[in-house]
């Protein structure tokens, strides 16, 4: 290949290169003027609708804004796949082991890839039965995956996240490496100072 044409190919290359910055600037315009406060609003309502189907206890409320085909990964890593298993998955869990807590939380930010897509990222808060604070160690901090289609915007995907501080990880790397009579032991002790009230759940939490 000559030197004129090692040339006339940068210079293409180049043109192109051009070409597609500017139709990414177009793009990311169209983006901006297609989405409206009106759809941000409608994407954090479903914050607010889930947390207080939760405190209904209504799994099929809490269900309500996800897609039929939607994927929710549970914090300890259960996939739920579609709507109504997502129902009666929380439905189960409200009449069972997560009974008379309530929800409260806030959106930190929504972020829209483009005019059909956006992610939202959230903060989630657990009160138990017969508290009144919070308990540091159930926060939460879901990912949100939302999209739009005909019918409006519905939720495609939500990643649900604990909040683990460094202390509390190596905390249950210990415990972990513990025989399992040594972690009885463990169970035993804390369940022991609950009961005589040494220290509350909320104290626990606190450590």
């Amino acid at each position: 290949m000559s030197f004129a044409s090692v040339n006339n190919t940068i210079y293409a290359a180049r043109k192109l290169v051009y070409y597609l910055k500017g139709e990414l600037k177009t793009v990311n315009s169209q983006t901006a003027q297609t989405t409206t406060n009106a759809d941000e609003s409608a994407i954090r309502a479903f914050l607010y609708q889930m947390i207080d189907a939760w405190n209904r206890g209504s799994g099929e409320g809490f269900a309500a804004p996800f897609s039929k085909t939607a994927d929710f990964l549970t914090f300890e890593g259960t996939h739920l796949k579609g709507r109504k298993e997502i129902a009666a998955f929380h439905q189960q869990a409200f009449d069972t082991v997560i009974k008379g807590t309530c929800l409260e939380g806030e959106v930190n930010f929504v972020r829209f890839v483009n005019s059909q897509l956006a992610l939202m990222y959230v903060v989630i808060r657990v009160i138990l039965p017969g508290q009144t604070e919070t308990s540091p160690s159930r926060d939460s901090l879901p990912l949100y995956v939302v999209t739009k289609c005909d019918e409006g915007w519905q939720i495609e995907g939500l990643l649900n996240t604990r909040k683990l501080t460094l202390e509390r990880q190596f905390f249950l790397d210990d415990f972990d490496s513990l025989s399992t009579e040594a972690q009885r032991q463990v169970t035993d002790l804390v369940a022991g100072l609950k009961a005589s009230g040494v220290i509350t759940p909320t104290q626990i939490d606190a450590k």
